[in-house]
Order: structure tokens, then C-alpha cells, then sequence
């Protein structure tokens, strides 16, 4: 992963980091983050943005240090979404976190990652909420909960 002499994780090109992402959890594991053509797709942003499956970044204090993270979404096949999330430890960028999810939206609010996924069960979605863990120096998965969703349309009376 890229060094950082600045200490500020704005100054790396996103594109440097996620390439480098793809590369490295290529390495971890032996297989791909992603099918051949989304990583084919992120191959060619700088020229397609059209295409692109990286979507824009987004800079927090998730860790409460003062310094920004990296909050990256990359939509995969069938509209799964790889949520990383990078800091810079020693001036090098490493990844903290790193999530699939199909969501309906993401939060971060208070130092939190949220997302909001539809479930199997009508009426309910999921809630999962990431924190930092200042013992494994990682967002870790803090809680996941079903919540009912407030209905849009009035249930209709019996006859």
C-alpha cells in the first residue's frame, strides 16, 4: 500500500488505493475481491468514470485520532457493495475495514459506519453498525439489529 510522508490520507489518488486494495486481497487469499469485469471496470476509471464502479470518497475521523480516514464504496455483481475503509498507520495506507453489503444506505455519523439492508422478512430491514476497536486497531462489526419499517401506505380495512 501507498506511504503517505504528508500524514494526510486526502493527498493519495483513490484510484491508487483501491488498485492497490484489489492487488494485495488478490495476494491474502489466492482469489479476487471481485468478478473479472469489475475489476476490469476499475482497471479503466481514470477513463471511464461512466463505468466506473468506484463511487465518490467520503473523509471521517472514524478513530477519534484528528486525522481523516478513507471511506470507499465499490459496487460489485449483482449490486453487492465492498465498503473499505482505510487509515494511515507509520504513513502507510491500511485497510480498517472491510464490508459487503447490498444497502439501502450508509451513515457515518459519530465515529459509526451504518448500513441499512433490506431483509428476506417484509416490513423489517437490517441495521449494522461498525465501530472503532481501539485494541485491534480495526472498525469492527458493534451491532446488527432487525428493525421494522414504517409502513408508506395505510393497511387496508376489512370489508
Amino acid at each position: 500500500m501507498p506511504h503517505v510522508p504528508s500524514g494526510d490520507i486526502r493527498t493519495v489518488p483513490l484510484f491508487t488505493v483501491v488498485k492497490a486494495q484489489v492487488l494485495a486481497g488478490s495476494e491474502d487469499n489466492g482469489s479476487p475481491q471481485f468478478d473479472a469485469a469489475t475489476t476490469e471496470k476499475i482497471e479503466h476509471c481514470a477513463t471511464d468514470r461512466k463505468q466506473c464502479p468506484v463511487r465518490a470518497p467520503q473523509y471521517r475521523d472514524l478513530n477519534g485520532d484528528g486525522k481523516d480516514e478513507l471511506i470507499v464504496g465499490i459496487e460489485g455483481a449483482d449490486h453487492v457493495l465492498a465498503l473499505w475503509v482505510f487509515m494511515l498507520k507509520d504513513g502507510v495506507v491500511t485497510r480498517i475495514m472491510d464490508a459487503g453489503a447490498t444497502p439501502l444506505s450508509v451513515e457515518v455519523t459519530g465515529g459509526d459506519v451504518i448500513l441499512r439492508e433490506p431483509t428476506g422478512t417484509p416490513g423489517y430491514d437490517m441495521r449494522t453498525v461498525y465501530s472503532w476497536d481501539k485494541r485491534t486497531q480495526a472498525m469492527i462489526l458493534r451491532v446488527m439489529e432487525f428493525d421494522e419499517v414504517a409502513r408508506t401506505a395505510p393497511p387496508k380495512s376489512a370489508p
